[in-house]
Parts: C-alpha cells; sequence; structure tokens
C-alpha cells in the first residue's frame, strides 16, 4: 500500500474550517474532497470515514486550543486568562467577517448541533470542553487558590461561550472587553 503523500495536519486543518463553518451534518465527502484536493480513496485510507475524520478533526483543534492556553498560562494564569479573553475578542474583529463566514467555536458548535443527532460525538466536545475546564481550573488554583478554583473556572468557561456565541451579533469590541472587566472582576485587568 502506498504512503500517503500529504501533510496530515495540513488536511485536518481544512477540514477543521469546513466543519466548523458548516457543521457536520452538513458537510459531504464531496465537501471534503474539494476542499482537501485529495482523492476519496485517499482519505478513506488516512482517516477513514467521515465520522473518523471529524474525530481527528476535533481533536487536532482541541489539542491547539490546549497549546494555547499552555502558552499563556506560562505569563501566570490571571494574565494568561486576560490574554486569551482579549485575543478571542480581538480575533472577531480583525477579520471582515460576514455572519456566514463567522464560526464561533468548532467545539461549542458541535455539541450544540450535534446533541440530539449524534450523541457519541456531541459527548466527545463535552469531554474536551471539561478539559478545558479543569485546565483553567489548575492553573487558577496555582495563582488563585483552590478553594475559588471551581467558580472562577466556570466564570471563565461562560466568558469563553459568551464571547463565542455572541460574536454572531457582531458586538461592539469595546463593550465585550468592559463587560468581562466587570463580569471576572477577580483577573488582574489594571495591568490592561
Amino acid at each position: 500500500m502506498a504512503k500517503a503523500q500529504f501533510d496530515k495536519n495540513s488536511i485536518l486543518d481544512k477540514t477543521i474550517m469546513l466543519f466548523w463553518q458548516q457543521g457536520y451534518h452538513g458537510t459531504s465527502m464531496q465537501d471534503v474532497t474539494s476542499t482537501t484536493g485529495l482523492k476519496p480513496g485517499s482519505l478513506y485510507n488516512s482517516f477513514g470515514n467521515k465520522e473518523q475524520l471529524f474525530i481527528a478533526s476535533l481533536d487536532r483543534y482541541a489539542q491547539r486550543s490546549a497549546d494555547k492556553m499552555k502558552r499563556a498560562m506560562a505569563h501566570g494564569a490571571g494574565e494568561g486568562i486576560i490574554m486569551l479573553l482579549t485575543d478571542m475578542v480581538a480575533a472577531r474583529g480583525q477579520k471582515d467577517y460576514t455572519q456566514k463566514e463567522y464560526a464561533s467555536c468548532f467545539i461549542i458548535k458541535t455539541q450544540l448541533e450535534l446533541t440530539s443527532t449524534e450523541p457519541k460525538l456531541a459527548e466527545l466536545a463535552g469531554s474536551c470542553l471539561s478539559r478545558t475546564k479543569a485546565q483553567y481550573k489548575l492553573a487558577i488554583a496555582s495563582e488563585y487558590g483552590e478553594a475559588l478554583s471551581e467558580v472562577y473556572a466556570t466564570s471563565v468557561m461562560m466568558a469563553i461561550f459568551g464571547i463565542r456565541v455572541y460574536g454572531y451579533q457582531q458586538p461592539n469590541e469595546a463593550d465585550v472587553l468592559e463587560s468581562l472587566r466587570l463580569s471576572l472582576p477577580w483577573l488582574p485587568w489594571k495591568k490592561h
């Protein structure tokens, strides 16, 4: 059997965007072959079926997010969280997105789309979100103590969900940042 002659991560990055924007059910394997430039046989041999390709895409997205969080937390939990939140807000305003192009968060959208139709995939997305919260909780506990780490991690997750979902409304960046300052007063906003 011939070895794959393409970069799997590059292909996954393309399928992430495709699934992210069109959803799992809205994406056909014909869409995938058109977007990636691969023949169906190459896709199936390398990734399996559509569900397996979706899982690989979701895993890559979650890993990239975890890596970004780890880099941010190297600045300390408070500073790192502020960096991540402000980057999310700024990312929405950096591009001239149309409502159709804006894609919120791949993991959140997956859970919302697939809860009733593909519970296995929705559960996988939920476990990605749980791991993210656990990472926040651990970082927060190291800087702010264990006592409030669960509550603080929950508040960060709610802020992220809010940014990602409310982004469809194309809110004013300054208003969103001020809202974050008010809703997460325990973070060191004074430096920003």
